[in-house]
């Protein structure tokens, strides 16, 4: 009898463990879906400011430069600095873009005790 009543609280404790650990993992993953949410809205905010003032600044230099090579072909020469910056942003996206981007969700879904190997 007290071998059933063992094996009873046994399985009750390890249902009640496994439901804790259901709940801290869906706890641990909103908590890591809210930051990378964050992250992205941010991201997103800061590229649609930064695409507004770029726009202004390279307008402004185009009138400037309407005084030293006319009209249309400043906005000529603004329109190639903007291809050429395109280009050099997508040779060097895998440096700038994509390795940041990999180490951030890494970072975020890796804890530090899984990222490092156990020393003998």
């Amino acid at each position: 009898m007290n071998y059933t009543n063992s094996l009873q609280s046994l399985w009750k404790e390890i249902r009640t463990y496994l439901e804790l650990q259901k709940e801290y993992l869906s706890l641990e993953a909103a908590e890591k879906l809210s930051l990378l949410l964050s992250a992205m809205a941010t991201a997103v905010l800061c590229i649609a400011f930064g695409v507004i003032a770029l726009s202004f600044f390279v307008i402004a230099i185009a009138i400037w430069l309407t005084n030293i090579v006319g009209g249309v072909w400043s906005f000529v020469i603004m329109g190639g600095v903007m291809l050429l910056l395109i280009g050099i942003v997508l040779l060097g996206r895998k440096r700038w873009i994509v390795q940041p981007l990999a180490r951030f969700v890494a970072g975020l879904f890796v804890s530090e005790d899984e990222g490092k190997e156990e020393e003998p």
